[in-house]
């Protein structure tokens, strides 16, 4: 995908220049096509980063376009555009989940803004998706409880092997802002842990505490439970049986 990619569409040839030579001018390439049909076919060769359509065109308006290029993927967003459209059409755009909907003449300042935004989210999405297919190696799953709180199942032994790993992607998260603020280490699958886990886990609290991230461990297995409690470390960490009483707590917290 080119990040820096825009697929404009459009059959009147003075829109399209207006709209290219615009966004040309702020930095970004622009790839033009004057019916939905050639637009698709761009859209396959060249992986824009975000597709902005006319509504009325010929062989194929802008929503079926819309619906042609989230079936390809459905990660891009597509931005509408038309000289006139009622309050059911800019309905029936939305809820095939195009990203905006822009009136003719165009706002060029506000085309930018949304570009922006539109950009933003994609990229987004993509990394996060991105981090998480790394991730399913050594952690089975990543779920976000809330706007607050995201839980890392960890599936594999914290010892000299998986630590640089563990290290590696849970500093991405909070360094790319990928997780949430109370992040939880569900550690039930944990199976061994030695001295190099052991500090993974001392380093990653202090860095989360310099970064202003809560970190919490929760159903601890046998092994992990014994090793931290005859060390003396049970109490160093923020340690609770389950998930739902860590949420219980942060939400707690925010409301005191």
């Amino acid at each position: 995908m080119n990040e820096r990619l825009i697929l404009v569409v459009d059959d009147e040839p003075d829109i399209c220049g207006e709209i290219s030579g615009f966004l040309s001018e702020k930095g970004y390439q622009v790839i033009i096509a004057h019916n939905g049909k050639d637009a698709v076919k761009l859209f396959m060769q060249h992986k824009p980063i975000l597709v902005l359509s006319d509504y009325k065109m010929p062989l194929m308006n802008g929503i079926e376009l819309l619906k042609s290029i989230k079936s390809i993927n459905k990660e891009i967003h597509v931005v509408l555009i038309s000289g006139a459209a009622d309050t059911k059409t800019i309905v029936e755009a939305m809820k095939e989940d195009a990203f905006d909907f822009i009136l003719k003449p165009i706002d060029l300042i506000n085309l930018l803004n949304i570009v922006t935004i539109a950009i933003s989210k994609t990229q987004s999405k993509i990394a996060q998706d991105s981090v998480r297919r790394v991730s399913m190696t050594f952690i089975s799953e990543v779920a976000e409880i809330d706007d607050n709180i995201t839980v890392l199942y960890f599936s594999s032994d914290l010892d000299e092997y998986t630590s640089p790993k563990y290290d590696s992607y849970i500093k991405k998260l909070v360094n790319e802002r990928t997780a949430k603020k109370n992040l939880v280490f569900y550690l039930k699958n944990v199976k061994y842990i030695n001295n190099i886990g052991l500090n993974l886990l001392i380093n990653l609290n202090e860095f989360m505490i310099e970064k202003g991230y809560n970190m919490y461990l929760c159903n601890l297995s046998q092994q992990v439970d014994f090793y931290l409690r005859s060390l003396g470390y049970l109490n160093y960490f923020s340690v609770d049986n389950s998930v739902e009483s860590i949420v219980e707590r942060v939400h707690m917290m925010r409301s005191s």
